[in-house]
């Protein structure tokens, strides 16, 4: 694929390396992977999860064949392995839900990496400096958890998830540590292997200080695996021989990339850094609690002992308590619109919980219904999260924002259709979302559907009126993309509903042209059969007016 057509495409990249050749029928070793997320991996192969995957290959006799999806989404093996895309996955949590993770491999923590000329040498969490320097996090990490349990949160830059890091560097998680090196930020919390890579491959003058020592509640040292599809096991065998084989190799590249290595006797690849060990089940603490069966007494006693009334609320709000949630809000007034320490309101805790009774009650008594997280997203955007079209109608109906948009510039339709969310599309678009507004570099929700493989959410896109030949600033069109990753079903759809074969993007290449050079074997045969069709149509015509 050419370079405008490339960096138009927000997601959904497919990319080969090394020879196919056959073994014990393994043609090639289709790994999922982040087409953007360096150190880790990228689309160009220069990741160590791209070194470590071309080792294993090699050792199996075969080569690589790379699915690259950006890795954001909650559930993302449902898009990736589940569907079939790929069949193995780097770098994943020992303990991962939802996959046959192999053996351990390496274990690693997050860090504080900061300048050496700052002289900071942090004790603890607890340190005073840490409430006061611009200390980078990341939106979803264990790290932030921690810190803002030590009331480390209003100094905080948070770096947001993005669908794009491959092809703008900022938007890259890594991208923290340029901000340390430069001076933009004081410190950064933040992956042990990030910090790891700008010190030794980079040569960057840091101190990285891990913090898997530095907090006995929130874990922040993880054992790294690899993952198969559950009931794989011929494949999950064979690559953990070849782990285990190839493991002096694999050490040095991950030594190579400055990855913080654990102590940790269970994994391939021990470590020498000190290691937390197991980390002890939460001690019982009333004035947290949220579980069913809390009496009004008891609430009463925690109250008087120091329990927060608004976090109280969000507990009673998370276990689904009606009887404790009206007493609090109608007799205590706690504040219905209150962010617990993750940044959910209320409200949005309902909605994670697809608590419709809950979210009715809330509303009903003047929770905020377009107020954010501390992230930015909007209730009905955790709504088509969640997929739930009841709740996206019950928002929309009580004057939920449908224009507005995440830090990542993504509507409550976007994030539905790029992520396969059917349900919520549908009750989006039912309920006036513009399925023509743009995003980013001008991508329509249904462009967003169609590079998601979101077959539904592109039929209810269509079936309400989305401009099949609309495109973005690079001139690409949906048809273009579903051309780029070989998508058949959604190529005819798109071509019966009107879609223009013959536009071409600013590169001059038209769909043909762009499944021709992705090798997208059943796009190029539909493409080819629609041409031919056109052109007998125009024959018979010409010949009826002969």
């Amino acid at each position: 694929m050419s370079k405008a057509i490339r960096s138009a495409l927000p997601v959904l990249l497919l990319a080969i390396s090394g020879a196919a050749i056959g073994a014990d029928n393994l043609a090639a070793l289709r790994v999922c992977a982040d087409p953007g997320n360096m150190p880790i991996s990228n689309n160009k192969g220069e990741g160590f999860e791209n070194k470590i995957a071309q080792v294993i290959a090699e050792s199996l006799g075969t080569g690589v064949q790379y699915y690259y999806r950006p890795g954001i989404e909650r559930g993302l093996t449902r898009t990736t392995l589940d569907a079939d895309e790929c069949d193995l996955m780097l770098d994943m949590p020992a303990d991962a839900e939802r996959v046959m993770t192999t053996v351990p491999l390496y274990r690693t923590t997050f860090v504080l990496a900061y300048r050496n000329d700052r002289g900071f040498d942090f004790k603890n969490l607890d340190d005073p400096r840490l409430k006061t320097l611009k200390v980078g996090v990341y939106q979803t990490s264990s790290v932030r958890e921690a810190l803002a349990q030590h009331d480390v949160k209003s100094n905080t830059v948070v770096h947001y998830l993005s669908h794009d890091a491959d092809l703008v560097a900022n938007d890259q998680p890594v991208n923290q540590m340029e901000q340390v090196v430069n001076g933009q930020l004081d410190v950064a919390a933040i992956w042990g292997p990030f910090a790891g890579y700008y010190k030794t491959v980079k040569k960057a003058p840091l101190v990285i200080q891990p913090v898997n020592l530095m907090d006995d509640a929130v874990p922040m040292e993880f054992d790294m695996a690899l993952a198969v599809r559950m009931r794989n096991r011929d494949l999950h065998d064979k690559v953990e021989a070849a782990m285990k084989k190839e493991k002096d190799k694999i050490r040095a590249i991950l030594v190579d990339f400055g990855v913080p290595l654990v102590k940790c006797e269970s994994c391939l690849i021990d470590g020498d850094l000190p290691a937390h060990g197991p980390y002890a089940p939460p001690k019982p603490h009333p004035v947290t609690a949220d579980t069913q069966g809390v009496t009004i007494a008891q609430l009463d006693e925690w109250l008087k002992h120091g329990a927060k009334v608004n976090d109280e609320f969000n507990n009673a709000v998370i276990a689904d308590d009606m009887v404790r949630v009206s007493y609090l809000l109608e007799k205590k007034h706690a504040n219905i619109n209150a962010r617990d320490l993750q940044g959910y309101t209320p409200l949005l805790n309902a909605i994670r919980k697809t608590s419709l009774n809950m979210v009715k009650y809330l509303i009903a008594h003047k929770a905020n219904v377009n107020g954010t997280d501390s992230d930015g997203w909007t209730p009905v955007m955790t709504a088509a999260w969640m997929d739930d079209g009841d709740l996206v109608k019950l928002l929309v109906a009580n004057k939920a924002d449908l224009k507005a948009k995440n830090p990542n510039g993504l509507t409550a339709l976007a994030i539905a259709s790029q992520y396969s969310k059917d349900v919520a599309t549908v009750a989006l678009v039912q309920a006036g979302s513009d399925v023509n507004q743009r995003i980013g570099s001008g991508y329509t929700p249904l462009m967003l559907a169609v590079a998601g493989h979101a077959d539904q959410s592109a039929k209810a896109l269509i079936d309400h009126g989305a401009d099949v030949n609309a495109k973005n600033t690079g001139g690409v069109t949906a048809l273009m993309i579903a051309a780029a990753a070989n998508q058949a079903d959604l190529a005819a759809m798109l071509i019966k509903s009107g879609a223009d074969t013959s536009a071409q993007n600013e590169n001059g290449m038209t769909a043909l042209a762009i499944a021709k050079d992705k090798d997208s074997q059943a796009v190029i045969k539909l493409l080819e059969q629609s041409a031919s069709n056109a052109g007998s149509s125009a024959t018979e015509a010409i010949d009826s007016h002969g």
